[in-house]
């Protein structure tokens, strides 16, 4: 097992995606990472003209998303489908954390902190999703998502900014995400701990295919985030990969699809670092 020290790391889940002598990038993301990689998202977003990213990341639009998870009328209940010795576990560990997470961006940061038992304030009358990724989010602690930098860097070095979705995109294929695939992953907390050292060797070793079998459980893993998107991200990139000059970040669970059908389209997909 690696050991990290640094705060900032080398970005090695990036791919290079030559034709006909044009180059652009493709960029697998993490959402929330324990790690910044702003140097590395600088060298690959300075010399391109157009920056792609999954939907809307600015702090108005996060908020429409937080704002439509927190009212959660007539889904299914988490607290009641959910082990209660598991409920206990994730509070006892999860109160105290979360009380302390006061110095964290507004963007990532969703839900206020629990005035009662953890589960059950961001649980109680919220969308399935939401809650579960508030637990998460709380669960990792982790201050960093490389979307997030690399949308602020592409923002300050005045670049072409493109979104592949809209908001109600995004909000359809939330709900999409299976509640019983929430429920599953929310009662493996004991495994909590192994599985975040894994992905994060993983994905900092630019191991895709290890990352890919090791989260098939991930609620996210799923048609409604995958499947259709996959389709429509790569038709959305397709043109402005034709001409070169653009790099784009997807989530790392969409790069996959994309590494199978661009050689089909005469591409080559490179791994590398910058």
């Amino acid at each position: 097992m690696a050991f990290f020290f640094w705060k900032e790391k080398d970005l090695k889940m990036v791919w290079r995606v030559e034709k006909e002598g044009r180059t652009s990038f493709l960029v697998g993301t993490s959402h929330f990472f324990r790690y910044s990689f702003k140097k590395t998202l600088s060298r690959l977003i300075k010399p391109v003209e157009n920056v792609f990213f999954e939907g809307p990341l600015d702090n108005e639009s996060m908020e429409r998303i937080a704002e439509y998870g927190r009212h959660g009328e007539g889904c299914p209940s988490l607290i009641d489908a959910i082990d209660p010795a598991v409920t206990r576990t994730i509070n006892r560990r999860l109160n105290e954390r979360w009380a302390q997470q006061n110095s964290v961006s507004s963007s990532l940061q969703i839900l206020h902190p629990p005035s009662s038992g953890f589960l059950e304030s961001v649980a109680n009358g919220t969308r399935p999703w939401l809650a579960f990724f508030t637990l998460w989010y709380a669960y990792l602690g982790w201050k960093h998502s490389v979307d997030l930098e690399a949308f602020a860097i592409a923002r300050a070095l005045g670049k072409k900014i493109h979104f592949l979705e809209t908001i109600e995109d995004q909000l359809a294929a939330l709900d999409g995400i299976p509640f019983e695939g929430i429920v599953d992953f929310i009662n493996r907390f004991v495994h909590w701990d192994a599985y975040k050292r894994q992905l994060t060797e993983f994905y900092l070793n630019g191991d895709i295919d290890n990352l890919m079998s090791r989260a098939i459980r991930f609620p996210t893993r799923c048609d409604s985030i995958l499947g259709d998107r996959d389709v429509k991200f790569l038709e959305k990139l397709r043109g402005s990969f034709e001409e070169g000059r653009a790099v784009a970040f997807l989530g790392t669970s969409h790069i996959p699809y994309l590494r199978k059908k661009l050689p089909e389209e005469g591409y080559q997909v490179i791994q590398t670092t910058s």
